[in-house]
Formats: structure tokens, sequence, C-alpha cells
């Protein structure tokens, strides 16, 4: 890997393709653009020290499940390694509209449990992203946050990060692992103490 992104082909063309899918889209109740997260996954795999293939697969993370872009697409852009890692870092696909949110991230959870390292890796860089969002946000807004969710119920939003952390526990020696099991400490503080408020 190269010591600069920004002169890195392969991240150059992953970060146009994720843009055009993203194109449009924001982060949900904001007006911030979607793109925002991948590249900060991208960045928080970089700072780890993570393989090109990972940073290019983190770009494109959410590709399959929130665009029309389709597997064939992505195999036929970056190869069927980058189209892997997208596969096992993206929620399974197939009949999601017809299982409930706690069943799919149990599965979710189950899943990273045994997942290739390299998938761990990049999930740990997407949870990462989306609990500094949520961190964020709750600063900000208050419980209103939690209403822009699927789970509007914030001790389920709490089960769920709790399980992500125990099933990412061999990423324990990189710094983002740290500091999603950190957050999701702080995230804990702030929904007993909203729990005391009202």
């Amino acid at each position: 890997m190269t010591n600069s992104l920004k002169y890195n082909s392969r991240i150059i063309k992953a970060l146009y393709f994720a843009a055009d899918a993203h194109k449009g889209q924001t982060r949900k109740g904001t007006d911030m653009p979607y793109l925002v997260h991948p590249v900060e996954v991208a960045m928080i795999l970089y700072e780890n020290n993570m393989p090109e293939d990972l940073i290019v697969a983190g770009l494109l993370h959410d590709v399959l499940e929130d665009t029309d872009k389709s597997e064939m697409d992505i195999e036929n852009e970056f190869g069927k390694r980058i189209l892997d890692l997208v596969l096992g870092a993206s929620e399974e696909l197939e009949g999601r509209a017809n299982r409930d949110w706690k069943t799919r991230k149990a599965q979710k959870i189950q899943y990273l449990s045994r997942a290739p390292r390299d998938v761990k890796c990049i999930a740990c860089a997407d949870k990462l992203s989306n609990i500094r969002s949520i961190l964020r946000d709750l600063d900000r807004i208050g419980k209103d946050l939690w209403k822009r969710f699927n789970e509007t119920d914030p001790k389920e939003q709490l089960w769920y990060y709790n399980e992500l952390v125990k099933s990412l526990g061999d990423l324990e020696e990189y710094d983002m692992y740290i500091e999603l099991k950190k957050s999701v400490d702080v995230l804990a503080e702030k929904v007993e103490s909203s729990r005391e408020i009202n």
C-alpha cells in the first residue's frame, strides 16, 4: 500500500464509484451526504494500517445494501476479492424485508463472530463510524435521535452494539476496536442517564 490515499488509483476509482452509487442519498435524519460515511470507514481502515483491498471494500461496503448497483457491477469494476469483501460486510440481502430488525441483527452478530478477519475489520470500521455519528447526534439532538432508526428503543441499539463488540473481540489489537469498545461504553452511560431522567 502506498503512503498516500490520494494518489492510489484503485481507491480513487472506488471513491468515484461509491459517490455515483450513493448520489443524492443522505445519512438517516440528516442532510449530510451519505458518502461521508463510507469515506470515514475507509479512513478508519487506512489509519489502522489495513491493506488496500480493505480500504477499497470499505468505500463500497454499503453499495449493495443501499443502492441499485449489483454484485456484477462491483465484480466487473473491482474483481472477485473486493466483491467477496463487500458481500461479507453487507447484511444478508435475500429475504431481508421479511425479517424484523432484531432477527437481522442477531444473524449479523452470529455471522461476524465466525467471519474472516478481513470482513471483521471492515465491519469494525463501519460500526465505529456509525457509533461516532450516534454519539455526536445524541449530544446535539438528544433522545429524538432514536426516531430515525428502524429500531427506536435505545436499549435494543445498545444490545446490538454490545454484541458486536463481543463478536469482534479478536480485533482487540487495533485502535478502531478499542475506540469502538470505549464508544459503546459511553453510549451505555448516555442511555442509562437518559433513562434516569425520564
